[in-house]
């Protein structure tokens, strides 16, 4: 690499210059204390862990997501996190060990072999909450308001709840004996509504499963998509029967707690559907191509550590909401203040500092002006006294 071209960053990985990096932060910081008032408590874990701990998920995804590296120090693999989750289930399961019900929450890069969009980033600032020890709806209940307020506080407003449930699709390809390449793309078909390419996979060796699948994927829309499948379901199936009614039931909770939220159902939804255990849900804004948040619930994820607990959350990546947002932000207040060292100057800057102010002083032998420094105010001294006057 050249000196002129050494300035170059990888492709899909950025960096956040001011004043956007301010905006993130107000909004980062904006959400964390949302979360601290419903009780959940900040964890950081580490941006490296050994790859036998970081990829308890059983996600294709997740491995290829995964830089891995291999351990100076003991020769063993490590993977830098393209994740949080699996993090924040092994403080619960293995460090916090607790029986009552745990809120932990989470805002920290992550990084991924690709990006997972053609213009999205590699180096994601995920902000998330997740609930462990309660197996009930009230949970999920719960993190979905709670990605609501999330995307509310950013300045999203109006999304999409996308909600679903995976037993529907798991209870169809049950006994099929698929491969596990041959589910994959059965799941992509699936996901993208291709009833020809579900005919060309199992249309021929499976056609039952084939019509089964083309039928979940046609299962979508307002709340009747729940009356349809009752009709066009196994409704002997206890199982089935169970997530509809989960799903009606959250429904309704949802539109009590948010009057006016625009509900979607989508029976063939399977966002993480290789660990999601129950309910999944995701929002969806017009313009952006995919979901700008999303979760479910994935009980037992913390058996891996020896301690199977119930869990369901979700999670957005902070850039994304920035750059989507609506929100207006405050333009700071710069106070510019001359140089010089007396005694009177400095008590007066300490003091607005203390006070949270921003304060730049000029530094001796500068030129530029207080305007040129992109302040908005200035420290003078009037009548003997110091003020803050506004430019």
């Amino acid at each position: 690499m050249t000196k002129a071209n050494r300035w170059l960053l990888p492709d899909g990985v950025d960096e956040i210059l001011p004043p956007q990096a301010n905006r993130l932060e107000s909004l980062r910081r904006e959400i964390l204390d949302l979360y601290s008032t419903w009780g959940y408590e900040l964890v950081m874990t580490p941006l490296i862990e050994f790859l036998d701990s970081l990829l308890i998920l059983p996600s294709n995804e997740l491995q290829l997501q995964t830089f891995k590296i291999v351990d100076q120090l003991t020769g063993r693999g490590m993977g830098v996190r393209a994740d949080i989750t699996s993090q924040v289930a092994r403080i619960d399961a293995h460090v916090l060990q607790q029986d009552a019900p745990t809120r932990l929450c989470y805002a920290d890069s992550v990084l991924h072999t690709k990006p997972q969009s053609l213009l999205g980033s590699r180096s994601p600032l995920m902000v998330g909450a997740e609930l462990y020890g309660h197996t009930g709806i009230d949970s999920d209940i719960e993190v979905i308001s709670l990605m609501l307020l999330t995307l509310e506080r950013a300045g999203i407003n109006n999304p999409r709840l996308a909600l679903g449930h995976v037993s529907f699709y798991r209870a169809l390809i049950k006994g099929a004996d698929l491969t596990p390449e041959l589910e994959q793309k059965l799941f992509a078909a699936l996901q993208s509504k291709a009833s020809g390419e579900i005919d060309h996979l199992v249309g021929h060796s499976n056609p039952a499963l084939a019509a089964n699948l083309k039928g979940l994927a046609s299962l979508h829309g307002d709340i009747s998509v729940l009356d349809r499948a009752v009709s066009e379901l196994d409704s002997s199936d206890p199982a089935l029967a169970a997530s509809i009614a989960q799903l009606r039931d959250v429904s309704e909770a949802i539109n009590r707690r948010f009057p006016g939220q625009t509900l979607y159902f989508d029976l063939g939804e399977m966002c993480g559907f290789e660990y999601h255990t129950g309910i999944v849900f995701a929002a969806y804004i017009p313009g952006y191509g995919q979901a700008i948040a999303n979760g479910g619930r994935y009980d037992d994820i913390g058996e891996s550590f020896g301690r199977a607990r119930a869990a369901t959350g979700f999670n957005a990546d902070l850039k994304t909401l920035l750059a989507q947002s609506g929100k207006a932000f405050a333009a700071p207040k710069r106070i510019f203040a001359p140089s010089g060292d007396n005694e009177d100057l400095l008590s007066a800057i300490a003091g607005l500092r203390e006070n949270g102010e921003q304060v730049i002083q000029c530094l001796q032998g500068q030129k530029q002006s207080a305007l040129e420094m992109d302040c908005t105010h200035e420290l003078i001294n009037q009548d003997a006294h110091w003020q803050v006057v506004s430019l």
